[in-house]
């Protein structure tokens, strides 16, 4: 975790301070300390010249001794004379008698040898201290060196006066620094101020609270551009948050209001929306549902497998289950993949669930309804036929409008008898096929030979109407199919195509495989159906020409016993024409 901006900012202030006066605090000591003693040596030395001729004049006298006395109380130094050998003749600080010969001090030394004055700073052995010491030749009016002398100074006097004043520049560097740290405190707090102003905003705004914005009047004009972001960054989250919220109302209100039920998981399968309608749906209770997973709230299989499907295989599906609660409950389920925009990624599913249950008792009610009343219709239908095909033989002795007569009773039974096969047949097509009695065989059959039967069945019509029929199919092209289905659904195609197309014309059969799927094509030349009629063509007695229909026949159920037909297999039907141009209908099916 970061520093927060002023221990950034304050730390590096005070280390700046200490860099910068430290230093500066030795480097001056240094300086002053070289000042003191060149002024030291520089006093010294002047006393010295001042006493180098009277020494010299007192040096023979007498009263040396006692004049030496005087000079070493009055200048405060050390003063030793020797003569020219080395020999000390006198020195204030010691018993001179019984010193050794100085003739190798240093100072002394080199006052002797180059006849000038000499300094020099060293520890005295005598004293055992540091000393400074200043040394003048003794020259007489021959030029003879007659001695020397010297003066010195204790450096301890030299360092305590530095030590003072060290202590007095130390004193003032401590003021100048924390005067510095006080000024660096400002500095720091007026920089560090408005940021945490601002940060204290962006906390605000994470809480909710959008209304107050900070000031952009400052005199730091960073801080005033980040001020107004943050401001209009607030206005931004507001409009944002109010739209999301009144799309999160609108969407609550749809999912309330909808009949359908509405559940939604994320990857993990943990629920995530559950609308009222599936609530009541599943018979659920919405404390029961909430932070759990699918697995826990709904123990259906069938309902789980769906959904880890639809996860997994990451596109729409649809499915009818079966769903046991208080009572059995049909339920159709779509389901859709919800992506995250940002990583293209599934980031969960949405389930709709559709209570069917009324509306499939209804479609059986209704298919029990008309396979009830086929039955019961077909029994006159065929005592009609039958009295008519008696009659028929004797018709000879009717007259001419009783024969007439006859003969629409005649074709409008074979009709009733047409619709009523078709009507039963669909019906069993679109019920348990078993309950109907109709049981589906499913086998690898040759597909070359169900088309060529279906179109031997269609030949006579065919040839009476002057239309040519032809076959194009591999004869080892095979299929796994229910051969009695399917010739069905080709002799209605077929029959479909003779009636429609004009004399002389040809309808033309294909049997075809592409890839795994195999595709049986009737194509005719008619007059071809517009586009708006595709969807509905298959539909139980749609007619797209009514009146034209009639004349040619037909129960208007046809098509929708080749739909049938093809779903039972697994596959599909659809149609290709346009008006003027003939039709081709297209049946789909997997070959296995």
């Amino acid at each position: 975790m970061g520093k927060r901006l002023f221990f950034q900012i304050y730390p590096a202030f005070l280390l700046l301070i200490a860099v910068t006066i430290i230093p500066t605090a030795w480097f001056a000591t240094g300086i002053f300390r070289e000042f003191h003693l060149d002024s030291i040596r520089e006093g010294v030395l002047h006393r010295a010249a001042i006493l180098q001729p009277v020494l010299l004049e007192k040096i023979s006298r007498p009263d040396f001794l006692k004049f030496c006395d005087q000079i070493a109380a009055a200048s405060g130094a050390r003063l030793t004379v020797i003569d020219a050998a080395g020999k000390v003749l006198y020195d204030s600080s010691g018993d001179y008698i019984h010193m050794p010969n100085h003739e190798e001090r240093p100072e002394l030394k080199n006052a002797l040898d180059e006849r000038k004055p000499a300094v020099s700073m060293r520890y005295s052995s005598t004293l055992m201290k540091d000393m400074l010491y200043v040394a003048e030749p003794l020259i007489d009016a021959n030029g003879k060196a007659v001695g020397a002398f010297r003066l010195s100074l204790p450096l301890a006097t030299v360092d305590t006066s530095i030590g003072a004043m060290k202590l007095k520049l130390f004193g003032f560097a401590l003021v100048l620094a924390l005067a510095a740290m006080g000024i660096g405190l400002l500095i720091s707090r007026r920089l560090s101020r408005p940021l945490e102003d601002v940060r204290r905003s962006v906390v605000r705004m994470a809480d909710g609270d959008l209304d107050r914005h900070l000031s952009e009047t400052g005199s730091i004009e960073e801080i005033n551009a980040l001020a107004a972001s943050v401001n209009s960054l607030a206005v931004q989250l507001k409009l944002r948050i109010a739209d999301i919220t009144s799309r999160k109302n609108e969407l609550s209100t749809i999912l309330t209001s909808m009949s359908e039920g509405v559940i939604a998981v994320d990857p993990d399968l943990r629920m995530i929306i559950v609308n009222r309608s599936a609530l009541e749906i599943l018979n659920l209770k919405m404390d029961s549902v909430e932070g759990r997973t699918l697995y826990e709230v709904l123990r259906n299989p069938k309902m789980q497998n769906f959904v880890e499907n639809l996860l997994s295989g990451h596109a729409p599906a649809e499915d009818e289950i079966e769903w046991d609660a208080e009572e059995k409950r049909r339920l159709v389920l779509r389901g859709s993949i919800m992506t995250d925009p940002d990583s293209d990624q599934p980031s969960g599913a949405v389930v709709v669930i559709r209570d069917v249950t009324r509306m499939r008792k209804l479609e059986e009610m209704r298919r029990d309804f008309v396979a009830n009343v086929s039955h019961e219709i077909k029994t006159p239908v065929t005592a009609i036929k039958t009295a008519v095909e008696t009659l028929s033989a004797e018709e000879d002795s009717f007259p001419p409008p009783l024969r007439k007569f006859l003969e629409i009773i005649a074709r409008h039974a074979d009709r009733l008898s047409a619709l009523v096969s078709d009507v039963l047949s669909l019906s069993a097509l679109e019920s348990n096929p078993t309950e109907q009695g109709m049981l589906f065989t499913f086998r690898k059959e040759n597909l070359a030979g169900i088309l060529k039967t279906a179109m031997e069945l269609c030949a006579s019509r065919a040839e009476n109407a002057g239309v040519k029929l032809l076959l194009d199919c591999p004869e080892n092209l095979e299929i796994n199919a229910d051969s009695s289905l399917l010739e069905q659904a080709v002799v209605n195609l077929v029959d479909n195509a003779v009636k429609y197309s004009p004399s002389g014309e040809t309808v033309r059969i294909t049997g075809a495989e592409t890839g795994t799927r195999i595709l049986i094509a009737v194509e005719d030349h008619g007059c071809g159906i517009p586009e708006g009629e595709h969807e509905r063509i298959f539909e139980r007695f749609y007619r797209v020409d009514k009146a034209r229909s009639r004349k040619l026949g037909g129960t208007g159920l046809g098509l929708s016993i080749v739909k049938h037909i093809a779903i039972a297999h697994n596959g599909n039907v659809r149609l290709e024409s346009a008006p003027g141009t003939g039709s081709t209908f297209i049946i789909e099916l997997p070959r296995s």
